[in-house]
């Protein structure tokens, strides 16, 4: 069963990356988040623009997230339905839970490469800061190895395109990936301007933990777009992962407070994931400091929900004619 749900993953990864709509909405939050410095620089208030900056970013990411688990899903799994072309890996046999679950993993591993990328480039953004005056300096060890890494990404890219014919936005992604991740490390041994300081000195464990618990929310909604995509179409999926998001950010405030007194929103409360619980960018732009057992409480609440939904999505499709 372990090699199957592993070439269903493995294929479901690279179906996923394959997909245009991958490469748009990847590289589009990409381009977004090199201009957000440019548009954080308009608080009028020293120290408020890299607020404004982190806030931008970490919300950036978690809409990315949305749009790509539901796009994704939505193609490997209702697409292949339609097509009928999964009749063929069900009755090879291979049980619906690790049809399900293969092509979870598969789009999670997707969209994690693709958060990986951004959240390099967030992480860097954040090192080099709003230039709030005409005064403020460059970080230029930021600024030369992160263009490098772009810069040897789309050569490397084209050339194996042109020479190989290798598809070239998945080629892209095999190549800035690993060189944006050097170009991170390497940035940290130097300051502004170019002297040898302590590597990760300036990194705010803050913002990791924001990032990583963003990345718990698309779990989430990863498990949800696939168990919905089991029974819908993309539209009503993409539709109905957006409803639940939303609801998810007012579900303290429409279904908490009244959860003790009205039996209905009570339920609602506690089926609905509580996407506040992964918001930092709040208590960031407050100052106020995120514990790390914080962090592994929400990643375990998303973690129970993952499984709570993935397990709905396969009793959905138990019953779903795809032949």
């Amino acid at each position: 069963m372990l090699s199957k749900l592993y070439a269903i993953a493995w294929t479901t990864f690279f179906e996923t990356i394959r997909q245009p709509i991958y490469s748009v909405l990847l590289w589009a939050t990409f381009g977004w988040l090199l201009l957000a410095p440019l548009l954080a620089g308009y608080s009028l208030q020293s120290g408020n623009d890299t607020k404004i900056l982190i806030d931008v970013g970490v919300s950036t990411m978690l809409l990315y997230g949305l749009l790509i688990s539901c796009f994704a899903a939505t193609g490997v799994i209702t697409r292949e339905i339609e097509s009928m072309t999964a009749v063929t890996v069900i009755s090879k046999p291979v049980g619906r839970p690790t049809f399900v679950v293969g092509k979870f993993l598969g789009v999670i591993a997707a969209v994690s490469v693709g958060y990986l990328l951004l959240s390099v480039v967030f992480l860097m953004e954040v090192r080099h800061g709003v230039m709030e005056t005409v005064s403020t300096k460059y970080d230029q060890p930021v600024l030369a190895f992160g263009f490098a890494a772009l810069g040897i990404g789309l050569i490397a890219a084209t050339f194996a395109n042109y020479v190989y014919g290798a598809h070239f936005p998945t080629t892209l992604l095999a190549w800035v990936v690993p060189g944006a991740i050097v170009a991170f490390f390497a940035a940290s041994f130097f300051d502004k301007e170019w002297d040898i300081k302590a590597p990760m000195e300036n990194l705010n464990p803050q913002v990791l933990f924001a990032v990583a618990s963003n990345f718990c929310a698309i779990g989430i909604l990863t498990a949800l777009a696939v168990a919905l995509a089991t029974r819908l179409s993309q539209i009503v999926t993409l539709v109905a992962c957006g409803a639940v998001f939303l609801l998810g950010l007012l579900s303290s405030y429409y279904f908490g407070r009244f959860a003790e007194h009205d039996a209905i929103r009570g339920f609602l409360y506690h089926v609905v994931p509580n996407f506040q619980f992964f918001w930092f960018g709040d208590a960031i732009t407050l100052n106020v400091k995120i514990h790390w057992d914080h962090v592994v409480r929400v990643a375990a609440y998303a973690g129970l929900y993952t499984l709570a939904i993935l397990s709905a999505g396969v009793a959905m499709f138990q019953t779903r004619e795809v032949g």
